[in-house]
């Protein structure tokens, strides 16, 4: 696995590199992807203490939620699934002049509710630096919600030691803006420090939303983020890579009637919302620590609105030649009742069999500590298979 696989990947997908494919003769205008085929079978499962079948939404359970963007959730009763988390990916870059260009990426997956199979846009922005060498840099467009250190590359499976991101911190009902950002890059000192900080501001408004409607709601949900105002900090020296986030918008949360008339539920609207987290990594030697703490916070008593979520991860991992294990942990917890919470545990091998392509193997243990009436998604045990790569 690459020293620092972020910038490795993201030097190959976005800045262009000897593995990306030229589409015309001046290579100004370039092709690159990424792909991940992901099998996993629920290998067993209970909720409030039976391991008799349960129904949860459309799920037969015992089941598992894996990504809940799109709402992908893995079922005993059906064996092994290729479905939930498969997807394929390109990016293409134009290059305008040395200081201009426009970056697309479009992506089709197994398992959308809204689209199908068809490919979505998940970045489409233009870039511009006030010189080829300028640390600052100016973009506009649609882009990935840069939340916390894995939101912006969730989807570039190979990036990561693991089959994904731990889902109970990666997990939101909206995930992209559309806005601008800025950004400046500059060498700390003498140091062997670089330093990355960005500023970002945008909103995103998504109808029939796959989060809430599938995981909580039943019927057709939509929720907009507006006024997104957002600021991120990274730091790396080749060993430690440290990062901090501070994001707030204004949640608005609806159905509507036959003849269009808003529904706010939960007196969800318009309302301040914030998240902010840290995380901080190693990668020294043969060894590789991750860890993760997050916070989202939606108060207002006036509302009787007490939304306050916590997450965290870490994981080891050490490297011998091409394989990579690793054990992890995460774990979510809302403090207001009903407490909605889990733990899950994880053993994990990364083989990086071929130049730009890994297969993973992950065993995942996770305990509901949710405190509902009713059986949610329960405790599982999920086997994970993955070939992931880049091109």
């Amino acid at each position: 696995m690459n020293k620092i696989p972020l910038v490795f990947v993201m030097t190959m997908l976005v800045g262009g590199s000897a593995a990306a494919i030229d589409l015309t003769s001046d290579g100004s205008l370039k092709l690159t992807g990424f792909y991940t085929l992901t099998a996993a079978k629920v290998l067993s499962g209970s909720a409030l203490g039976s391991s008799a079948p349960w129904t949860y939404q459309q799920w037969k359970c015992p089941c598992t939620i894996q990504t809940w963007e799109y709402a992908a959730v893995y079922e005993k009763s059906k064996g092994w699934q290729l479905d939930q988390e498969s997807l394929l990916g390109v990016q293409i870059k134009k290059e305008f002049s040395p200081t201009l260009a426009a970056t697309a990426q479009l992506v089709m997956r197994a398992n959308n509710p809204n689209h199908g199979s068809r490919p979505t846009v998940d970045w489409a922005y233009a870039s511009w630096q006030p010189s080829a060498d300028s640390k600052w840099t100016f973009q506009a467009g649609r882009f990935r919600i840069p939340l916390y250190y894995y939101s912006d590359y969730l989807y570039i499976g190979y990036a990561y030691p693991w089959v994904r991101p731990m889902p109970d911190v990666y997990g939101w009902p909206i995930y992209a803006y559309n806005g601008a950002n800025v950004s400046y890059r500059t060498q700390l000192g003498a140091s062997d420090w670089a330093a990355t900080a960005q500023v970002y501001t945008g909103s995103y408004t998504q109808r029939n939303n796959a989060y809430d409607t599938r995981i909580y709601w039943t019927d057709p949900t939509h929720e907009s983020w507006k006024g997104m105002v957002g600021a991120t900090f990274a730091a790396n020296n080749g060993v430690f890579d440290v990062r901090a986030m501070l994001m707030t918008y204004k949640d608005s949360l609806w159905q509507e009637s036959a003849d269009g008339v808003r529904n706010y539920l939960l007196n969800i609207h318009d309302q301040r919302t914030r998240i902010m987290g840290v995380s901080v990594n190693m990668d020294y030697k043969n060894w590789l620590v991750k860890t993760e703490v997050d916070r989202y916070e939606q108060v207002d008593a006036s509302k009787g609105l007490n939304g306050i979520y916590k997450y965290a991860l870490a994981s080891v991992g050490y490297q011998y030649g091409a394989f990579t294990p690793a054990l992890s942990m995460s774990r979510y917890r809302t403090v207001a009742a009903p407490i909605e919470g889990r733990n899950t545990q994880y053993v994990s091998l990364r083989w990086d069999f071929a130049k730009n392509t890994t297969l993973k193997l992950q065993y995942d243990i996770s305990k509901d500590k949710s405190e509902y009436s009713y059986p949610f998604f329960g405790d599982s045990k999920l086997m994970s298979v993955s070939l992931q790569g880049i091109f």
